[in-house]
């Protein structure tokens, strides 16, 4: 795509030489017949000043290629870092957190009695293995959140691959936030406004 536009600015500037000459043909011609004095220097002035305004175009237009061709590497580049990301969630640790959240969704009245956050707080304190499970998987969230929000990963493709799983954890453990909100306000913020957001 981008050597057809380097063509295309080639064939612009071609067009504008072409153009260039053709109308200084006419303008001397036209000066000669109605008996302007023009001389040698007004001929090189005329080019110059032509080929200093093709010169202006063709920057112009190189600009705007490489701006094209640059948010073109960003979006390929932000693409990829996504399927990056993504695939981080299938690793060992990150499916055993997830089998462990999935066991928490199964029997929550276990976990969350009248969805209050005492009875996992309990749980947890006895289980702090448990505890850093759940962690890590709110952490993961957490970053992707943070890496949509500043434009390092396309959305779309995070969305498309995390939503429900994605919301339905924040659901889950929203005591849990909540409680943790409580101690430090910024905690899982992003992940929260995320999931709220995708959820609208």
């Amino acid at each position: 795509m981008n050597k057809l536009k380097v063509n295309f600015q080639v064939k612009y500037i071609v067009l504008f030489l072409f153009l260039i000459a053709i109308i200084g043909v006419i303008i001397f011609y036209l000066m000669n017949k109605y008996n302007i004095d023009f001389t040698f220097t007004d001929i090189m002035a005329y080019c110059a000043g032509s080929v200093a305004i093709m010169a202006l175009i063709y920057h112009a237009l190189s600009l705007e290629s490489q701006y094209k061709f640059h948010q073109e590497n960003l979006f390929l580049t932000r693409n990829q870092y996504a399927y990056d990301v993504s695939s981080k969630f299938n690793e060992p640790h990150m499916t055993e957190a997830l089998q462990f959240i999935s066991k928490i969704d199964a029997d929550k009245e276990s976990y969350f009695l009248n969805k209050k956050v005492q009875k996992f707080l309990d749980y947890i304190k006895d289980n702090p293995k448990d505890r850093q499970k759940v962690v890590t998987v709110i952490n993961y969230f957490e970053q992707l959140s943070i890496l949509i929000a500043n434009g390092h990963v396309e959305e779309k493709i995070i969305k498309k691959s995390f939503k429900t799983v994605f919301i339905s954890t924040f659901i889950l453990m929203k005591p849990y936030i909540d409680y943790r909100q409580q101690e430090s306000g910024t905690i899982w913020c992003n992940f929260e406004n995320m999931a709220i957001k995708w959820n609208e």
